[in-house]
């Protein structure tokens, strides 16, 4: 082997194992990955916290697999839109918001994101309408939201000036990230959407702690072990609803059908 073809083998294995694994956490454990224990599916590396879980994806059959890596790349593709949103709440109705039919009335649901927003739809004719008249559109999306959301606010103190909800005679609901937020005037809305990350951690351990309390489930709702089994609880805000999970691993599950994940809490309430 001469000089070039020597430095052309050493160059195309070193962009071999530079590939970054499409996984941060692993799929069986919900624990970080280690990125020197990967399995290679066609160009892309999946990776894992032990050998013995890349032991356990080796034996899935390809049919599998391949759908594993792509609900990691449609997931990655939604983080990279709303990476620069401080809430990711996913598309909480069960109707497409231009023909009012259920999502999965056609097939199959489309989801777009639009403004930085996941909006799903029940095909694909439906999201240029959508677009082609956003401000009503989200306006009605917004007041459905709101609805939906109201009962399970968790306080009636404004999180900006920490006076009363109707401190000045009225409240301003509005929604940020698909999730509903309450203030006391247009002034402190204001406040928050300048700096959502100082505010919304402080909702969210309002949200833990009154929800907690009357929360039905011991169990996780994906993986249905202990809660503590997997070093848990991990709690889990969606649409100011608190989900307890054994991990971080089982969330990806919930954003995918949160609708689903409700109606199983919800039930053992009864």
């Amino acid at each position: 082997m001469n000089i070039i073809s020597l430095i052309a083998v050493t160059t195309i294995a070193s962009l071999t194992f530079a590939l970054t694994p499409i996984n941060e956490t692993c799929r069986f454990t919900g624990n970080p990955v280690n990125a020197e224990v990967t399995y290679a599916v066609g160009d892309v590396e999946i990776a894992f916290c032990c050998n013995g879980c890349k032991g356990g994806f080796a034996k899935w059959d390809k049919e599998k697999q391949t759908t594993y890596i792509a609900d990691q790349k449609a997931e990655k593709q939604v983080a990279d839109a709303k990476s620069k949103m401080v809430v990711h709440t996913p598309y909480l109705l069960d109707t497409c918001p231009i023909s009012g039919n259920k999502l999965d009335s056609m097939g199959g649901s489309v989801t777009e994101i639009i403004d930085g927003r996941e909006v799903r739809f029940c095909c694909a004719g439906c999201p240029p309408k959508f677009k082609a008249d956003k401000e009503s559109q989200f306006k009605k999306l917004d007041a459905l939201m709101i609805a939906q959301q109201l009962p399970f606010y968790p306080t009636n103190t404004c999180v900006i000036s920490g006076e009363s909800l109707d401190f000045h005679g009225g409240v301003v609901n509005f929604i940020y990230g698909n999730r509903l937020f309450r203030t006391c005037c247009n002034d402190c809305k204001a406040e928050f959407l300048s700096e959502p990350a100082k505010y919304v951690p402080e909702l969210d351990e309002e949200i833990i702690k009154v929800q907690k309390k009357k929360y039905p489930l011991k169990t996780c709702v994906i993986g249905k072990g202990a809660l503590k089994g997997m070093g848990g609880p991990d709690y889990m805000i969606v649409g100011n609803r608190l989900v307890q999970l054994c991990c971080s691993g089982c969330r990806a599950t919930v954003l995918k059908n949160p609708l689903a994940t409700f109606a199983i809490i919800d039930a053992a309430k009864k």
